[in-house]
């Protein structure tokens, strides 16, 4: 029976030569994981993701991770990381964020993910950063993972926080029940949630290219107002909100400035064996906006969404803003907890109860 011993793990450097085959091993893993084939909802990854993912311009290309079988040279494990900067009130710390652990099916339970994961845990420590920061699902198996790792590594693992529900926005439900198991009375309350509301305000409309360094200053004005924040690089912003797979809208004030936006991005929502079109949504500035604004706001984006045709648009639920007004616009809050947990790998003075968090999803 084949061990770790059976496998290299080691560190790599990020090539576009690479990326073909990571995106492969990734869209198997995640659609051969136990709960995606029982309950579909899993992803069907496009080059294109990977690279809005890994591609941005403060990205570190010798941060990842893979796993290697000696007998066939196949890559069967991948772990990446982001470089950030965040933000704990008001004190600024650089962190990794690892993420998109994958292993092949035919090669787990062999210790791969935990070897992975010390191999990223010594990376992050030779470039000095101050802490790493993880996200997971309840009802997955990653947290395993990092608490193996933090037991393996001597680094303490605290949750910082959960964000207990998920945000969805139907707009196709026929299309997206073929790829997602849906209860019948689910499906049938969704149906009614499809229609897109009157965009009353004037004032939304698409992005312009002149609007992004002011999108920089209210990225900013919004991390210096919350207590936990991942600071985003300007250069950053403008190299996501240029590929043509993210969707913004924008709202302007009566001067003409650009007072509030949301944005998202395509990808593809799979299950048993289809893949459609489906939104992510990946940062929402509302919190200039009367309700009345919010609403054409999000109105918007869903128009534009079914444009483009995305079959829906979801997002794990971060209370910085006031998701009442989505709620007037169709969008749905349903419980699904997801735990953001922090390896303090500096003794890093953590608030006891995390009042506010922003950070974007990309």
């Amino acid at each position: 029976m084949a061990s770790i011993e059976d496998y290299i793990v080691e560190q790599f450097t990020l090539t576009d030569s690479e990326i073909p085959r990571l995106v492969k091993l990734l869209t198997s893993a995640f659609q051969e994981d136990e709960a995606a084939e029982e309950e579909g909802a899993s992803i069907e990854l496009l080059e294109d993701n990977f690279e809005l993912i890994f591609g941005v311009p403060s990205i570190d290309k010798e941060m990842f991770v893979r796993a290697k079988h000696k007998t066939t040279n196949e890559i069967v494990g991948f772990l990446g990381s982001i470089k950030q900067r965040l933000s704990i009130e008001n004190k600024i710390y650089t962190i990794s964020l690892p993420c998109w652990l994958s292993v092949h099916r035919m090669h787990r339970r062999k210790g791969i993910g935990k070897a992975m994961g010390q191999k990223m845990m010594e990376m992050v420590l030779g470039r000095n950063y101050d802490a790493a920061v993880t996200f997971h699902d309840a009802s997955q198996k990653g947290l395993e993972t990092s608490q193996a790792v933090s037991r393996e590594t001597g680094k303490p693992l605290e949750l910082l926080t959960y964000m207990k529900r998920f945000v969805i926005r139907p707009l196709d439900i026929e299309e997206a029940s073929r790829v997602v198991k849906l209860h019948w009375i689910a499906k049938f309350f969704l149906k009614t949630k499809e229609g897109v509301g009157k965009i009353k305000s004037s004032r939304v409309r698409l992005l312009k290219p002149e609007d992004i360094d002011q999108i920089c200053e209210l990225t900013t004005d919004l991390s210096n107002r919350t207590q936990i924040a991942l600071v985003q690089d300007c250069k950053d912003i403008k190299w996501k909100l240029s590929n043509p797979r993210v969707l913004c809208v924008v709202h302007e004030n009566e001067q003409g400035q650009v007072d509030g936006f949301i944005n998202g991005w395509e990808f593809l929502l799979a299950g048993f064996g289809k893949a459609v079109k489906f939104g992510w949504m990946d940062t929402v500035h509302t919190y200039n906006l009367t309700k009345k604004e919010v609403i054409s706001l999000a109105n918007l984006l869903s128009s534009e969404a079914r444009k483009r045709g995305w079959k829906g648009i979801q997002t794990p639920f971060i209370p910085y803003f006031d998701a009442k007004p989505f709620r007037k616009a169709n969008f749905v809050l349903f419980s699904k907890k997801i735990g953001m947990y922090f390896f303090n790998l500096t003794n890093i003075s953590l608030p006891k109860k995390v009042k506010s968090i922003y950070f974007e999803w990309r």
